[in-house]
């Protein structure tokens, strides 16, 4: 069966329909990526994947669907490729064969970093992505009967540049679109995939004359513009702060141990305290001193810890900060990084615990996955499975994560948890600033802000090294001396806004 040159069109056409309808029927989310659904391949298989991975009760519903998406997928490739025979079927489902797991692998990566709330798991994924669709996207119309073949006059036509470029800007842009505009994010879905067509049909038109040359000019375009950005994401040490009354007590994050921690290196001289004025959380309890290890300042309190006590229950995390701040000299200023951010509000918030000011440091306002317990089918078993098999993998990036201890379960677990800790209200007196990281705001699908006075500018450092920047200590200085927050650009979060898409479809229904 041969398509003519009007009917070639009308599978993708299908395809779009079909797409619209699951999502104004709710029988898929529609967050930005579901216009991936009818995007250029791999992209597709991309956006496949994620709503099968996160959305699935089962293994078996997981594979059986994942074999009827393939071999839709399958049919329409090769019916755009120039109709149903045995040579395009053959070629569309080798392609689609070999693109599998590199693409199962960066879509694991990516739900687990909303999972986990690991940017540094985000970002090697969506990098692989768009490898992924630059080198295999034009592979398929270049006119090779084997994916081998094609791939080499692919590459010798320089990956089409000229025509994936411009693919590429449209579809950060209608993802741009559909996270700034929820409601259009359906209508959206036959724009996607007129621009998925018109790429298509823009590959059966010669090459450019210097193909090679072409593509070379956009990898330095790209290295360039790469280069600039990590040159300039230096900030200038602040003045330091005048002698700041009270005491400062410091809480480290998840996997963290007495002593060594990022905010354990905090510069607290430079915001105007000394050492006799701070004080280190325990996660193990009271006690007479910790290591002081990397500390900035010898730790006068509480019981040595090691980093499976941050894992231990909410609640005993939340009397623990109650009882370690209860006799603290006043006004009390608290700093706490990344989780341990939720239990400090959540022990304030509740009136276990009395605080003065409250730094968030890296604090992640929603939990926007989750993943179930390994007992029994509900959605998201076969993430949940595929997360446990590959969390010893951790290890090798200096980051573990077990999800199955108590204060996994019970904060990332479970979606909506950090969003419950957070609505509830504080006392009026406290004052809250809350500084995140920029490359933590692609974790964050409904924005970084919170209902709190001050919300520091988003610092361009990584989430682990926020406690130790010098952006950190003036919007902590600038807030504690009551001074307005240094300018902020308004393209700070932009890059989150184009990564949106890219995301993991929230796991509810």
């Amino acid at each position: 069966m041969t398509s003519t040159n009007w009917t070639r069109w009308l599978p993708l056409a299908a395809v779009a329909v079909f797409v619209v309808v699951l999502a104004a029927s709710g029988m898929v989310p529609a967050w930005p990526g579901l216009l991936h659904l009818v995007a250029l391949p791999p992209l597709d298989q991309f956006a496949d994947l994620r709503l099968l991975l996160v959305r699935t009760a089962s293994w078996p519903q997981f594979l059986v669907l994942l074999a009827v998406v393939s071999a839709v997928r399958v049919v329409l490739m090769a019916w755009l490729l120039g109709g149903l025979d045995a040579r395009r079927l053959r070629f569309a489902a080798m392609f689609y064969a070999a693109a599998f797991g590199p693409v199962l692998l960066a879509t694991l990566g990516d739900a687990t970093a909303y999972a986990a709330l690991y940017s540094r798991a985000f970002w090697p994924a969506v990098a692989l992505v768009g490898l992924l669709v630059v080198i295999l996207g034009p592979v398929p119309w270049q006119g090779g009967v084997t994916v081998r073949g094609a791939m080499a006059r692919a590459w010798r036509r320089g990956l089409r540049i000229e025509v994936m470029v411009p693919y590429c800007a449209a579809v950060l842009g209608l993802g741009v679109l559909a996270d700034r505009a929820p409601a259009l994010t359906v209508l959206l879905v036959p724009v996607s995939a007129a621009a998925t067509g018109l790429t298509v049909w823009a590959m059966d038109r010669e090459p450019v004359t210097r193909p090679v040359a072409a593509l070379a000019a956009v990898l330095v375009v790209v290295t360039a513009a790469s280069v600039i950005f990590v040159r300039t994401r230096g900030y200038d040490d602040p003045e330091p702060a005048p002698r700041q009354a009270g005491s400062l007590f410091l809480m480290s994050g998840i996997n963290s141990r007495s002593g060594q921690g990022s905010i354990h290196r905090a510069d607290v001289h430079r915001l105007g305290y000394e050492c006799d004025q701070v004080y280190y959380f325990s996660y193990a309890g009271p006690g007479d001193g910790q290591p002081q290890r990397d500390s900035t300042c010898p730790i006068r309190s509480g019981a040595p810890y090691e980093s499976a006590d941050t894992q231990r229950p909410v609640e005993e995390q939340v009397a623990l900060f109650a009882e370690q701040t209860a006799n603290l000299q006043r006004p009390l200023t608290v700093a706490a990084h990344s989780h341990a951010a939720w239990i400090a509000w959540d022990a304030v918030a509740t009136g276990r615990a009395r605080v003065d000011v409250l730094v968030l440091v890296g604090v992640f306002p929603e939990t926007p996955l989750g993943f179930p317990p390994p007992d029994g089918d509900r959605r998201g078993r076969v993430f949940g499975d595929l997360l446990r098999w590959a969390a010893p993998v951790t290890d090798v990036v200096f980051f573990h994560f077990d999800p199955d201890t108590p204060a996994a379960r019970q904060l990332l677990g479970t979606a909506g948890s950090a969003q419950a800790i957070l609505g509830e209200p504080l006392p009026g007196e406290v004052r809250v600033l809350s500084i995140t990281s920029a490359a933590d705001l692609p974790l964050m699908p409904h924005g970084w802000r919170l209902d709190v006075e001050r919300n520091g500018c988003p610092v361009r450092a990584a989430h682990s090294s926020l406690p130790t920047s010098a952006a950190f200590e003036d919007e902590v200085i600038r807030f504690l001396d009551h001074r307005d927050p240094p300018p902020c650009p308004m393209w700070r979060d932009w890059g989150a806004v184009v990564m949106h898409a890219f995301g993991s479809p929230p796991s509810g229904s």
